[in-house]
């Protein structure tokens, strides 16, 4: 019987100079008085991830250590619109105009957030759909595998009970090896699916 092993090194995992980039965007974002979705968008594009991990990344681990600095950007961006009110303008007529310009731009701007959100969400769950699928056959497949390893060593240990072949030594020491591996290496892959199960939660 053949086993698969496929292993990937966590080569995505978010650091801490992701995390304080993240944070810096969706600060200005909230400030200047764009929106989270447009914050998330840029930060994909600049640390080549989706828009939807950057936005479970913010929701899930990072907003709770800015929370303060969230409350500033918002009052920030509250002075700016109360300065903006208080400008005289030139007239009536071209303050409409403009309003009613800016209100149409931000809504055409909030659907197109909205759609290319839905989309890297999309993305993102059948990236995820896929590699937890993958984890489920390697877990299978090392099941399997530790099964006929223990077959084998119960085979030494127990001749009566054998089917009657012979396992040598050396082999046996192999294979106790490579099973105390593939245990260690299941015990990893339980590790990473319950973490990141957590950090769906």
């Amino acid at each position: 019987m053949q086993s698969v092993e496929k292993w990937a090194s966590r080569s995505d995992a978010w650091t801490p100079e992701d995390d304080q980039r993240l944070a810096s965007l969706v600060l200005y974002h909230i400030q200047s008085g764009s929106t989270q979705l447009s914050a998330f968008d840029e930060a994909a594009n600049e640390l080549g991830r989706t828009s939807a991990a950057c936005g479970y990344r913010w929701n899930g681990v990072v907003r709770k250590y800015y929370r303060e600095e969230i409350e500033q950007a918002k009052q920030k961006r509250k002075l700016g619109k109360k300065s903006a009110v208080n400008e005289p303008a030139p007239n009536a007529t071209g303050y409409e105009t403009a309003s009613h310009a800016e209100v149409t731009a931000v809504n055409l701007m909030s659907i197109q957030d909205v759609i290319s959100f839905l989309h890297s969400y999309d993305e993102e769950f059948h990236r995820l759909q896929n590699k937890t699928q993958h984890l489920e056959e390697d877990n299978q497949a090392l099941t399997e595998r530790i099964h006929l390893l223990e077959e084998r060593i119960s085979a030494r240990h127990f001749p009566e009970s054998s089917t009657g072949v012979e396992v040598n030594p050396q082999q046996l020491e192999e294979d106790s090896k490579t099973l105390f591996a593939i245990m260690e290496r299941a015990r990893k892959l339980l590790g990473e699916q319950a973490l990141k199960q957590s950090r769906e939660a």
